[in-house]
């Protein structure tokens, strides 16, 4: 098949093109293949990086609507501070993970109890799920106390504690990992 471009200020190559195997060490290759074309790292080594990116703080999207996107690796690793996943009407938008701080209230046994304020989480809303994982036992000497956090009011997150031993426990600051399940404003 002989696939021309219709945009008037096309370039068609018959084969291969090498980008920067001259001036660099390492450069990238455009190819076609009988199931589909490849972009690859080029060079004389055997392992070459290839990054792909936007410029300056343009978006870089992959695929396009009613099209499958496959990652094929043994591993993936995102670095982002969020991850979201698909749009507005989507069961699931995204997850973070966040380190607060707090003070594990004087608790009766076997009493609960409500954060008395706010903790600021930007960008948490009503529709969030929360999982609080502490990063030691929530009291200094009792091991028994379990949290619970849920957000009320957009932005901010409430705590209750509730303390599963037979003795009183008077109040210590504490510190914990809250992931955060992010919903739309609609689940279905």
């Amino acid at each position: 098949m002989q696939f021309r471009s219709t945009n008037s200020k096309a370039s068609h190559f018959g084969g291969d093109v090498l980008s920067n195997t001259d001036d660099s060490s390492h450069g990238v290759q455009l190819m076609g293949g009988s199931t589909g074309g490849i972009v690859q790292a080029c060079g004389d080594e055997t392992d070459i990086a290839l990054t792909v990116r936007g410029k300056g703080a343009g978006a870089l999207n992959f695929g396009a609507a009613g099209a499958p996107v496959t990652l094929t690796s043994t591993s993936v690793t995102l670095n982002s501070t969020e991850v979201s996943i698909g749009g507005s009407t989507t069961t699931f938008i995204g997850m973070i993970r966040t380190r607060i701080d707090f003070t594990v209230p004087a608790l009766s046994s076997g009493g609960s109890d409500v954060h008395g304020s706010s903790i600021a989480l930007a960008g948490c809303t009503t529709n969030s799920i929360f999982i609080v994982q502490p990063r030691a036992p929530l009291n200094s000497s009792v091991v028994g106390v379990s949290i619970q956090a849920r957000c009320s009011t957009a932005g901010a997150i409430h705590l209750t504690f509730s303390n599963n031993t037979v003795s009183t426990l008077s109040g210590s600051t504490m510190s914990a990992y809250l992931l955060e399940f992010r919903l739309p404003a609609a689940v279905p």
